[in-house]
């Protein structure tokens, strides 16, 4: 499975609850585009189409949404995007992050989502 890595923020002061996801479709196709010309040395540059969100969840201090995207040669990838408390950290509030995962096993959105959560509360009780 091909996976990009995480984009994050820099840590701010106050804990953000918005309901606003904090990065835009074209945010999250230019950092796809960017992960793969650095990552995917052995493909051509490609472009990615973000479809739109898919699945969305606010759990443990954090805000997640689950958005679905294609790249040229028809693989679907999903990015994580989230905000509020460092899923790398938890003591650091943080604004937002994403990062990419292809979805190479067809998993429905709200399933990924919930296994991406869940990865997010094991790394949390370490």
């Amino acid at each position: 499975m091909s996976s990009f890595p995480v984009h994050w923020e820099e840590e701010v002061q106050s804990l953000d609850q918005s309901a606003a996801c904090p990065y835009s479709i074209d945010e999250i196709e230019q950092y796809l585009c960017w992960c793969h010309d650095r990552w995917k040395l052995d493909e051509k540059p490609m472009h990615y189409k973000v479809h739109g969100a898919v699945s969305e969840q606010t759990e443990d201090g954090r805000h997640f949404w689950l958005y679905r995207a294609s790249d040229e040669v028809g693989r679907e990838w999903y990015v994580v995007v989230g905000s509020g408390k460092s899923p790398f950290k938890p003591s650091m509030k943080m604004r937002g992050w994403m990062y990419g995962k292809e979805n190479v096993l067809g998993l429905m959105p709200h399933h990924y989502l919930r296994d991406e959560i869940g990865d997010q509360r094991l790394a949390d009780a370490r």
